[in-house]
């Protein structure tokens, strides 16, 4: 298959999105939450903050310094977007045939700063769409604030083997646990004894 599940730091970085359609609609709002900068090149793309919107037809000089490329138009003109894009040395993202594209935008279930991502390889996108829903079912909000908990004592306590060994006490005793109960004492016991407080 040869997928590599990665994030990307995209923050200030160049981006391109080819289409206007609900896929290039939810792409361009994702990069933007993302903090990347973005291009946004279709005929009716509409204004939008914080985004460099050009109304018009795809040109190949559009790929100029972008980084990835997202072609969300019609098949025709995301072959095009494609051949420009890698020609520019660009990642380039093909919403209508995946395996035309350098990647696959994996199917997202966030919890607060606990983000899972689901693919098929972008050979059965209705199969994907039905196991995102059967595991966001499944996920807790709590499963968020469990990640954010220990995020924040680890930022709390210096590097090094003590920090290791404190977070590994921590992830892996009852704070999960407290978490989903809605149990505040029990967290804040938990946070107490494994994460560094006095």
């Amino acid at each position: 298959m040869g997928r590599f599940p990665l994030h990307l730091e995209l923050a200030d970085q160049p981006v391109l999105v080819v289409g206007a359609g609900p896929v290039g609609r939810r792409r361009v709002a994702a990069l933007q939450g993302a903090g990347a900068r973005v291009r946004w090149v279709a005929p009716d793309a509409p204004p939008t903050g914080g985004v460099a919107v050009c109304p018009r037809a795809f040109e190949p000089a559009d790929v100029a310094g972008a980084r990835l490329v997202f072609a969300c138009a019609s098949a025709a003109v995301n072959a095009r977007v494609a051949a420009a894009g890698r020609a520019a040395g660009a990642w380039v993202i093909r919403a209508d045939e995946a395996a035309a594209g350098d990647g696959i935008v994996p199917a997202l279930i966030r919890r607060g700063p606990l983000t899972v991502g689901l693919s098929t390889g972008g050979g059965a996108p209705a199969a994907t769409a039905t196991l995102k829903a059967a595991l966001a079912a499944r996920i807790p909000a709590a499963w968020g604030a469990f990640v954010a908990h220990i995020t924040a004592a680890r930022e709390a306590l210096p590097p090094g083997p003590a920090r290791r060994a404190s977070m590994r006490a921590l992830a892996s005793g009852p704070l999960l646990t407290a978490l989903e109960t809605g149990d505040a004492a029990a967290v804040a016991r938990c946070l107490e004894t494994d994460g560094g407080g006095e």
